[in-house]
């Protein structure tokens, strides 16, 4: 916790243009503000956590007291890197734009604050024999999952939004995403790929039940390791090698624009590869990447398994 007591004033003044109030005081009627919104529970509960944490940092002070510097320190403090901050402001930004039309503070220092430098991370995704692995297991030991695993990798959708989706939002002109089941709120219609047509023929639950421990076991059966949106970011890497369109990729994941795709999602794969993405289907070969490494189980970034020259 840090401690900025020196400088530390009580009030504004008789004659400021604003209503001091502190900003613990201020976040529990902005906190109460929101659950009346009806925000997902997700959504919610990451709003309570980031500003929970300001507030037991910053909680004694007026809101109006705030400044760059201040969160900058903060920030350092808790060894955040870029992204992580940039997932902060998401959270705490809109509550000092509050603090700002309700007259307690006179602008949002978050506006102000300079972010740490930081080197271009590569997204973990698949390898196409990975794919065809955790699917080929699927189908043999729990085909009720495949709908779950092909939707996420061969169409990009959040995992969320899949356990949101029943067989009637899935027609012959994609599937249909309803305001109310996506992320977003926004509806949006995905297309269906060739390969995820015939993933989805052979039937399964959707959405799925106890669906963390059944995954678990398939992905364990598989020998392969999971990270966060790793069917999401590789749906999206691949999308882009085959189309050369990121504003098609960015359009299909739901994204307003191409910034969170170049930011966040797409690894950098050939297009060989994408290639032989596109064609994993039941029964078909489980062919080989160009990498010709069919022994790595682990998921790491792409660039990794690219062989040096020889």
């Amino acid at each position: 916790m840090l401690a900025y007591e020196s400088g530390h004033q009580k009030s504004n003044g008789p004659d400021s243009p604003i209503t001091p109030k502190l900003v613990a005081d201020a976040i529990s009627k902005f906190v109460k503000l929101k659950q009346k919104m009806n925000l997902r529970p997700h959504t919610m509960q990451q709003i309570q956590w980031k500003l929970g944490l300001l507030a037991g940092s910053f909680g004694s002070y007026y809101c109006h007291e705030l400044t760059p510097s201040m969160f900058e320190d903060w920030f350092a403090s808790r060894n955040w890197k870029r992204s992580t901050i940039e997932g902060a402001k998401a959270k705490i930004g809109p509550f000092l734009n509050w603090c700002i039309r309700e007259n307690i503070s006179l602008n949002n220092p978050l506006k102000y604050i300079i972010l740490p430098k930081e080197d271009e991370s590569n997204p973990y995704i698949f390898l196409p024999n990975q794919v065809s692995k955790l699917l080929d297991v699927a189908f043999a030991k729990d085909p009720g999952l495949v709908p779950y695993f092909s939707i996420g990798i061969f169409a990009g959708i959040r995992p969320d939004e899949i356990m949101r989706l029943g067989w009637a939002d899935i027609g012959e002109h994609g599937i249909n995403i309803k305001g109310h089941k996506a992320k977003t709120r926004k509806r949006r219609l995905v297309s269906l790929s060739n390969n995820l047509k015939a993933w989805l023929s052979m039937g399964g639950a959707l959405p799925p039940k106890n669906k963390r421990k059944r995954t678990e076991a398939v992905r364990r059966a598989a020998g392969v390791a999971w990270r966060h949106d790793i069917m999401r970011h590789t749906f999206a890497s691949y999308h882009l090698a085959m189309h050369c369109s990121p504003d098609k990729t960015a359009h299909e994941l739901g994204h307003r624009d191409t910034t969170m795709l170049y930011r966040h999602y797409r690894e950098l794969v050939p297009n060989s590869d994408a290639k032989i993405f596109w064609e994993i289907k039941p029964g078909s070969e489980d062919k080989k990447c160009e990498q010709e490494n069919t022994a790595i189980t682990v998921a790491t970034p792409y660039a990794d398994h690219i062989p040096a020259d020889k």
